[in-house]
């Protein structure tokens, strides 16, 4: 869906689709979020050439003022007193800085199509071609129209205005070459117009009455409105790396952002995409103030905050903040706004979250095949591909009452969760006394019974013991590449649950050489394998009487290896 975002005095006008959101800074620092149901986005038929271009000079230009005014509208004027004089002269700044937007345009429409005429002229002199006296009236207009740029720039409230269109940009265009320029940016757009509309019309010199000259000036730039987007929308889809030339037009709109505009353009923007993904999403009326804090703001500031530590997955900020409000993702979603508590505990969280800690450590839960799981540094975090060992699992047990053996049980996930989802009866072993620790916290959690063992592998278990399934997810990651993990694996899980050896296949060696003793007459063993293992762990397993089978997970790695005696 198309994404447009407007500047204003003190924010932005935001377009997702036909959602409209208004995010600004007031005077006391606070952000006003206010949204809107629009009938028409900035362009309607944004996917038909050279209409759309025509339509962006209509309906944007229209958002744009509509833009300025709600700003100006939503800017307050407290009781009069000594302290309010501040507020009192940015709201009056706005709007002159409109009152002088409107009259550059007036000057632009009449002066500059009056003086440049004569002054052109005077310059050419009488004995150069027509065509040369018109291309130096072209020039002259174009400069005086730079010139008519430059004195806006000098007010601070345009200033101001630049800087929340660089914002705009910046969030539109994300770690793109000349991020603070767009070349399908409104204001750049207009510029284009403007200046390309004063070499057209000065070059085709039409002498015709005057109001069927204002006629055909207004139909020549429609016509222009509908080249000049076509070269922008180029520019922004197809030509990144060659995107210079639109600071020609573009330098003399924008000035440079702060984090503070970025981040009124993030919660705009996001707030914007939020409506559209949740259309039961109410309108937001209201703004932050009274204890409150815009969902929208916390939700950019946490994705960005993610995306500058380099975690850019958009469902961490989802299960981030989820998280912490005990919400599922799709609740959130509705959320308008959050305590000032909650936005405390959810800065919390981001802070551990952007040096490395995985959520389900900060938070102490995770969850795991639908259950909810206590997991602690002395646990490996459940994984999602584990799941599949699951299945295979219950898939075999259906509705017996079979035994079952989990080796390297951790956290038990996978013990807990087959005793919770079948009748099995099942045994977990772990060499780690703080592993089982967690394990038994987890089963008691679950309303399930296990016996925990603590032991390294079958070493505890009496070798007259038989069980139909032994499932293991073992320590596979070979010693030398645990340095090379993601810090939030090698720093917050435990070596223990992490180390495979030289060759990342000691466990699986040992389990081969052991497993037949414990295994029933035609009982199962199931086991979770690395990357690139499948033939060596294959081999092990590969003996007589036995069939071996490999699943693959959900990126399509080899991952589950089942070996089923008879």
């Amino acid at each position: 869906m198309k994404s447009f975002i407007y500047p204003s005095f003190n924010g932005n006008l935001c377009f997702v689709g036909n959602n409209a959101v208004l995010c600004m800074v007031r005077t006391n620092g606070s952000i006003f979020l206010q949204s809107f149901k629009t009938k028409y986005s900035p362009i309607p038929n944004h996917k038909i050439p050279f209409l759309r271009g025509i339509e962006y000079l209509i309906f944007g230009t229209f958002y744009f003022f509509w833009g300025l005014y709600l700003s100006i509208k939503n800017t307050p004027i407290p009781r009069l007193n000594d302290r309010v004089s501040k507020s009192l002269n940015i709201q009056s700044s706005y709007v002159f800085g409109t009152i002088s937007l409107l009259l550059a345009i007036c000057i632009s429409v009449i002066f500059l199509g009056i003086i440049p005429t004569h002054l052109g002229y005077y310059i050419a002199g009488a004995s150069l071609s027509i065509f040369v006296k018109k291309l130096v009236i072209a020039l002259v207009k174009v400069a005086m129209f730079v010139l008519l740029l430059a004195f806006l720039y000098s007010f601070s409230s345009m200033r101001k205005l630049y800087k929340f269109n660089s914002a705009g940009n910046k969030v539109l265009n994300g770690e793109i070459q000349l991020s603070s320029h767009r070349a399908t940016n409104y204001l750049n757009f207009i510029v284009f117009c403007w200046i390309l509309n004063y070499f057209v019309v000065s070059i085709l010199g039409i002498e015709v009455s005057f109001w069927l000259k204002a006629f055909v000036n207004v139909g020549i730039f429609l016509l222009e409105a509908s080249i000049v987007y076509e070269i922008c929308y180029l520019f922004d889809k197809f030509f990144l790396k060659f995107r210079y030339p639109i600071l020609i037009t573009s330098f003399f709109v924008n000035s440079k952002p702060s984090s503070t505009e970025i981040q009124t353009a993030n919660t705009g923007l996001s707030e914007g995409k939020l409506m559209l993904e949740n259309l039961k999403r109410e309108v937001i009326n209201e703004d932050s103030q009274g204890g409150n804090i815009a969902f929208s703001l916390c939700y950019s500031e946490v994705k960005n905050k993610l995306a500058s530590a380099g975690i850019t997955d958009s469902a961490e900020t989802d299960w981030l903040i989820a998280s912490v409000l005990n919400k599922n993702r799709a609740e959130i979603k509705l959320l308008t706004q959050i305590s000032r508590s909650d936005y405390k505990k959810i800065q919390r969280v981001l802070e551990r979250r952007v040096k490395g800690e995985p959520i389900d450590k900060i938070l102490g839960k995770t969850e795991f095949y639908g259950l909810p799981f206590f997991v602690n540094k002395d646990v490996l975090t459940p994984r999602k591909e584990t799941e599949i060992l699951v299945e295979e699992a219950l898939k075999i047990i259906g509705k017996q009452k079979l035994s079952v053996l989990d080796l390297c049980t951790g956290s038990g996930a996978i013990a807990i969760t087959i005793a919770k989802k079948s009748s099995a009866k099942v045994t977990a072993i772990d060499i780690s006394e703080k592993a089982l620790g967690v394990a038994k916290t987890n089963a008691k959690n679950n309303d399930v019974k296990i016996n925990f063992i603590c032991g390294d592998l079958f070493s505890e278990l009496k070798k007259s013991k038989k069980f139909d399934i032994i499932t293991c997810n073992p320590p596979y990651i070979k010693s030398e590449d645990i340095k090379k993990l993601d810090r939030e694996v090698k720093d917050y899980d435990p070596l223990i649950a992490l180390d495979g050896g030289e060759d990342g296949l000691y466990f699986y060696k040992k389990i081969s050489e052991q497993f037949e003793n414990y295994l029933s007459a035609r009982g199962v063993i199931l086991l979770e394998i690395g990357k690139g293992q499948e033939k060596s762990v294959k081999k092990f397993f590969s003996k007589k009487n036995f069939s071996v089978k490999i699943i693959k997970d959900y990126s399509g790695i080899q991952r589950i290896i089942i070996v089923q005696r008879g």
